[in-house]
């Protein structure tokens, strides 16, 4: 009886052994692992992004679909603007018609100080002010403003890693995996080990059904960072294919943070990062930042906190400590509180907020930033104008 125990002790030591020489050495094994603690771990966490939230009905019946939403704006401090602002919003946005619509009314107390309104269609933004003569600006940008997200046909949950295990399987087996020598440090301190993947053009079904998209026409090219423990601490999608260094990531302990970055035209470039925020009660909260960087280093960025909650009507969104620098002068500060409902139907968006943008000029990109200081200078200025009844009282 001895005897056996110690040859099933010998048998025991050399799978550990054998495993855990396997999980040092074979890529794949170690991608493999990667998943299931993914599915177990990180999926379950608090501090995952996308945690508590059902993303095929977000995707579905909000990200690319009909939505109207209304609520209100508070502006507490403007430069150049000694007052407080508050005032309605409203808009629509239709991705079949690729149309968005945003109406504010502003008010200081009880006086209006203008109508300010932002549209767009296609690829062109139009900011429009009733309150200077209707002046309008329109630009293009290149870009389609009405991406969808993709149309999951499942939601990510650890039923569907259960039910796919063996087309997880065979797709770990199929891909190209490589170690490289880059390393990634975690805001705690953490490193991992980056691992180059290739998914060849017509792998991944079974991916491309969950997603609700056609598969792609390409190679998918992305880096997975694990730690010693084959814990995601990062995972990046290479978006080459579309804008030459774009990338979408996934960082934090438990993919908690992501950053999106595209390079613009003549050296310049935007990076949006949304990380949520495990500290704070509230259903879903999120710390964001959107920062664009110029050519000569200049940057202008947005930093607020998100407070999102969702039921099966629609969906509520806070949006505050909204402060707007330029590099790290404050021009604005405010708060933003609205409400978002799912259209099944939806008339003309431009139609229905009484807009006519066929005869605005549409100009480039450079002229209208270079002209942008000037749009604002002016409709601060017609604000001021509206409400200089306040400085008698002063």
């Amino acid at each position: 009886m001895k005897k056996k125990r110690q040859i099933l002790i010998i048998i025991i030591f050399a799978l550990v052994l054998f495993t855990k020489a396997e999980l040092d050495s074979n890529p794949s094994i170690r991608v493999l692992a990667s998943i299931i603690d993914f599915s177990e771990s990180t999926l379950t966490s608090p501090d995952y992004l996308a945690y508590g939230i059902d993303l095929k009905d977000l995707f579905r019946n909000y990200t690319n679909s009909d939505i109207s939403y209304s609520g209100t704006a508070y502006i507490k401090r403007v430069e150049g603007f000694p007052y407080s602002v508050s005032g309605s919003i409203q808009g629509e946005r239709s991705v079949s018609q690729e149309k968005f619509s945003c109406q504010a009314d502003l008010t200081v107390l009880v006086l209006n100080v203008g109508e300010l309104d932002v549209y767009a269609d296609d690829d062109t933004i139009y900011l429009v002010a009733p309150m200077l003569g209707d002046i309008s600006y329109g630009f293009d940008t290149g870009e389609n403003l009405f991406q969808q997200a993709p149309n999951l046909n499942n939601d990510i949950t650890q039923e569907w890693f259960h039910n796919n295990k063996k087309n997880i399987w065979n797709f770990v087996q199929k891909i190209d995996i490589e170690k490289t020598n880059q390393i990634y440090v975690d805001e705690d301190g953490t490193e991992s080990n980056e691992y180059s993947i290739v998914v060849p053009e017509g792998e991944g079904d079974f991916i491309w059904d969950l997603l609700g998209t056609e598969p792609p026409d390409h190679d998918i090219k992305l880096s997975l960072f694990l730690d010693k423990y084959n814990h995601t601490r990062k995972v990046v999608f290479d978006l080459s294919y579309k804008t030459e260094g774009a990338y979408i990531a996934f960082y934090g302990n438990n993919c908690s943070t992501m950053e999106i970055y595209s390079p613009l035209p003549d050296d310049e470039s935007v990076t949006v990062t949304i990380k949520r925020n495990g500290e704070n009660n509230y259903t879903n909260a999120y710390t964001n930042n959107i920062t664009y960087t110029m050519a000569d280093g200049q940057t202008y960025s947005m930093d607020c906190n998100g407070y999102l909650n969702t039921n099966d009507e629609y969906i509520k969104l806070e949006v505050s400590d909204i402060t707007i620098c330029h590099d790290k002068e404050v021009l604005a500060e405010g708060l933003i509180k609205c409400r978002i409902n799912s259209e099944d139907t939806m008339d003309d968006v431009f139609e229905s907020a009484g807009v006519d943008l066929s005869g605005v000029e549409v100009i480039d990109w450079a002229t209208i930033k270079n002209d942008t200081a000037s749009f604002v200078d002016d409709v601060i200025l017609q604000a001021r104008k509206n409400v200089d009844i306040l400085d008698i009282l002063n």
